[in-house]
Order: structure tokens, then C-alpha cells, then sequence
């Protein structure tokens, strides 16, 4: 791909597919959140909605909400408000192409924010332009002061100030790597007070 001021998410998109061909087939995959009932019965309201857990925090949290709801309820340390809302819009996708979007926006925005060494940023925000563009027609975007977009960024510091870009795809090629690894690592949760067959609310960020 050449270097361009401005890019097409049609051709960031062709590139993930290509990328995809051989990478983790995971990332092809629908994200479906495993749910964790939560005993509401002796509090007002309901309670639903997602998280991010690590294999080991699933554990403690799942024993928690089992043995000691109180403290599940009133002294857990809620998760990052923009890691849910990028939880929210992968669960409420509806094609790859949507899916490819939200991984490489979330990413290529924390690169481009938290990140000033290197030439990384320029095609970060290349990346994040396009990938707006397309999401922002199926989705509601993130607020501005949500900061963090994902549960992690696995690839080290080091490479984006030390490695010179010559290519968008390289970092495409990176979004790709990120989300992989977040999804080995976290599991998406959805927390529910309702029972099977009731109808729980709309918490959807799709615009349609």
C-alpha cells in the first residue's frame, strides 16, 4: 500500500482480510460474552450489563458473585467505561468488515493518543479517520473522555518508538496482533439479573 494523506477504509479493510487468510482464526469469529447471574432478588432494579475479565479475575469474579454478592455489587471497581463501549460494539456486530473496524479504530486511537515517539502516529490517525467514517454509520462512537478503548495494549512501547513505518499495513498488521491476544487473554461477560426468558433491556450501541 502506498503512503497516502488520505486512505480508503475499503483498502485498510482489504488488507485485514488478507492478513486474515493465515493469522488467528479467532479474530473471524462472532464475540459472544459468557454470562454470570447475578442474584438481584434483594435489591431494587435489575442488573445487566458487560465487562472484560481475565481468566483468573473470571474465577474470583464468579466466586464472588456466588458467595458474597454484597461485596460483587458495592465494592467491585468498575471497569473502564470506553473498554465497555468497544465490548458493546463488537458483541452487536453483525459482520467481520464491522468487527475489523471497532479492533482496528480502538487500537490505532490508543497508539495515536498515548504514544508520540516514533512515526507509528501518522498512519494511527490515518486509520482512525477511516475506520470512523465506517462505524460511525452503524454505531455510537465513543464518547471524547473515554480514553481507554481496549483491556490492553500487548504489543511493547518499544516498537512503536523504535521500529521506523514504512507502510499502513504494518500497523494494520499490529490492530490485527492486539486483538488477538486481548481475546486469548480476556473474557467478554455479559452480568444478568434476569432469568432465562425474560426480556432484558436494550443496552445496544448500534444506531439501527
Amino acid at each position: 500500500m502506498k503512503k497516502l494523506d488520505a486512505v480508503s477504509w475499503e483498502e485498510i479493510y482489504d488488507y485485514w482480510r488478507l492478513y486474515g487468510i493465515y493469522g488467528p482464526a479467532i479474530l473471524n469469529q462472532p464475540i459472544s460474552p459468557m454470562e454470570l447471574y447475578i442474584d438481584f432478588s434483594k435489591h431494587d432494579g435489575a442488573f445487566y450489563g458487560y465487562d472484560w475479565l481475565t481468566l483468573e479475575g473470571y474465577n474470583s469474579r464468579k466466586a464472588t458473585i456466588e458467595n458474597n454478592i454484597t461485596q460483587f455489587i458495592y465494592f467491585t471497581k468498575p471497569t473502564n467505561k470506553g473498554t465497555i463501549h468497544t465490548l458493546n460494539m463488537l458483541i452487536n456486530s453483525v459482520s467481520d468488515e464491522e468487527r475489523a473496524a471497532i479492533w482496528i479504530y480502538s487500537f490505532a486511537k490508543e497508539i495515536s493518543d498515548h504514544h508520540n515517539r516514533g512515526n507509528i502516529n501518522r498512519y494511527a490517525y490515518q486509520l482512525c479517520n477511516a475506520a470512523q467514517g465506517f462505524l460511525s454509520q452503524h454505531f455510537y462512537m465513543w464518547h471524547h473522555a473515554m480514553k481507554k478503548l481496549v483491556p490492553d495494549i500487548f504489543i511493547n512501547h518499544n516498537i512503536y518508538s523504535e521500529t521506523e513505518f514504512n507502510t499502513i499495513n504494518a500497523v494494520i498488521e499490529l490492530a490485527r496482533l492486539n486483538a488477538a491476544i486481548i481475546l486469548h487473554e480476556y473474557i467478554p461477560i455479559l452480568y444478568t439479573s434476569f432469568e432465562r426468558g425474560e426480556e432484558a433491556p436494550d443496552i445496544s450501541v448500534r444506531r439501527e
